[in-house]
């Protein structure tokens, strides 16, 4: 079953994901400013909400339903829309780059502990597939590569070529039934 989230729950909920991203860089003394851009963050919510989908439980395909495959890999449309028009209350994008501004643990006090538990162990889960010091410090360009990868993605391309389009969307049921997936 599959939840209707408006965008501002939307939001927060990337937010969420974010936050705890920024957990494990502190964690892991990862100094980088450039650590989260559009970019990497748009791969990461990718491999995140993906790693444990099933037709079963979508979890976190569930919130983030509108992922779009584009040039760069894929992008969920309604985060990338809310960069780009800062509808964020503690990130800020400048350009590609990423400000986190004061982001907190206070700022989740209503998110549901379920999401909570989802989001952080999505990210744990997606870690046992390679080291999440990898996902933050690799080549961005590394992460678009292994989403090529995917067959939901090259399918969509395809068929975004095809109609003279930059993009296809992608839907989370196309996502759990892709051939190949890579982390």
């Amino acid at each position: 079953m599959t939840s209707i989230i408006d965008n501002e729950s939307k939001a927060l909920n990337f937010e969420y994901i974010v936050y705890q991203l920024n957990i494990k860089r502190t964690e892991l003394k990862i100094s980088d400013d450039s650590t989260f851009t559009k970019l990497r963050l748009q791969k990461l919510l990718f491999l995140i909400s993906t790693i444990n989908a099933t037709r079963e439980n979508k979890g976190l395909l569930d919130y983030f339903t509108k992922f779009y495959a584009l040039p760069y890999g894929p992008v969920e449309s309604d985060i990338y829309n809310a960069m780009n028009t800062q509808k964020f209350e503690n990130i800020k994008f400048e350009g590609n780059k990423c400000f986190l501004d004061d982001l907190n643990d206070s700022r989740f006090k209503t998110l549901d502990n379920s999401y909570k538990y989802l989001v952080e162990n999505s990210i744990e889960d997606l870690a046992k597939k390679r080291p999440i010091k990898e996902y933050l410090t690799m080549s961005v360009f590394d992460l678009v590569n292994i989403t090529h990868q995917w067959t939901v993605w090259k399918v969509a391309m395809t068929i975004a070529k095809m109609l003279d389009s930059g993009s296809e969307p992608m839907s989370p049921n196309d996502i759990i039934d892709s051939r190949i997936k890579a982390y």
